[in-house]
């Protein structure tokens, strides 16, 4: 397994584990343990999304580095957008079935998500929850807006690019505290997913990856980190809930420093146990995306197979399954020949 593909090995379980979050994040006791706690962490998972993410597009960006905005876009735009209506349309009709009539449409929220606007209700201020409440669509407007900073950073700003980042970011983390909005929550996670670029960057260049050269993100990683307990600590008398604000961006901020700093270490060990753990999930990886999109109405919210079974472990596997096929079917099958039309009439 090369380097890469431990990218994507991570990404596919990554993904796997968010949909075992939303399956057994409820109290699950063996022997007397409530051992759901290992399952609580779908948040963190999500995180390791973005820097991950990161690292590929600064990775696909030196290969094309004059590549237009055109085109960039269209590729970024095809990527998101044609799995995303495609998944609209498979969740409306389960709903329309489910209601034996056209589910009534919000076509605020659907205006709100097509625009990249969506976030998850447990933060503040949130302009637009996810479409149809499929609640893991919040990430996808990161993604967006951060693939559309980081083209525009990258062709305005030559030098200090990446601590301009670091600096708007922990700006925007202190406009936060202030008055938390959709756009400053936007820049202050923009440092987690540029931290995967900092990482690509090290690795085009053949440069060692560790954490004295990672030292300058680290930091500003941690700075972001003393603001946000900050402002918990200022919210303690409001009441603090692991899974809410402001707890939940302290959660964010943390596990990314802890991620980068274990996959450092565990790199020093030469990934010493990698394929035998997380390298089992590369095969998933390729409809990963698919399965993040999908899992939530078709794994976790099963009452369109009440008609089967009313056994929801027989639901949850069967759900499974078709979230695993439907997620083939729009990854490999309709994406690829719907972009290619869509490409083929734009450019």
């Amino acid at each position: 397994m090369n380097k890469l593909s431990k990218l994507e090995a991570i990404r596919g379980a990554a993904a796997f584990y968010v949909v075992l979050h939303h399956l057994f994040s409820h109290e699950i006791r063996i022997f007397g343990y409530d051992i759901s706690i290992i399952f609580r962490f779908g948040q963190e998972a999500v995180i390791l999304f973005f820097i991950l993410s990161g690292f590929v597009i600064q990775y696909s960006y030196s290969k094309f580095p004059d590549v237009s905005f055109k085109s960039y876009f269209l590729k970024r735009f095809s990527r998101i957008y044609i799995p995303l209506i495609l998944v609209f349309i498979v969740h409306y009709f389960l709903l329309s079935m489910l209601n034996n009539e056209l589910f009534p449409i919000d076509t605020s929220s659907l205006i709100g998500n097509l625009l990249m606007l969506q976030d998850s209700f447990h933060k503040p201020n949130v302009l637009f929850t996810p479409f149809l409440g499929n609640s893991p669509l919040w990430s996808l407007s990161y993604e967006w807006w951060f693939y559309m900073l980081f083209f525009i950073l990258s062709k305005k700003i030559k030098k200090n690019l990446s601590t301009t980042v670091y600096l708007l970011s922990t700006l925007s983390t202190i406009t936060y505290i202030i008055y938390p909005n959709f756009f400053n929550r936007e820049l202050m996670y923009f440092i987690i997913w540029w931290i995967g670029a900092d990482i690509a960057k090290l690795f085009i260049s053949n440069k060692e990856i560790s954490l004295n050269s990672l030292r300058t993100p680290i930091t500003f990683v941690f700075i972001n980190i003393l603001l946000l307990a900050f402002n918990m600590y200022i919210s303690y008398d409001s009441g603090l809930k692991f899974g809410l604000n402001p707890v939940l961006e302290l959660r964010h901020f943390t596990f990314a420093l802890i991620a980068i700093v274990l996959a450092v270490i565990w790199k020093n060990y030469k990934w010493i146990g990698f394929n035998k753990t997380l390298g089992l999930f590369e095969c998933i990886a390729p409809i990963s995306f698919g399965i993040y999109i999908t899992h939530w109405f078709l794994v976790v919210n099963t009452e369109y197979l009440n008609f089967i079974t009313n056994n929801s472990i027989t639901k949850g596997f069967l759900g499974l399954i078709l979230c695993f096929c439907i997620s083939y079917l729009i990854e490999r099958v309709l994406f690829p020949k719907i972009k290619t039309i869509i490409l083929y009439l734009l450019q």
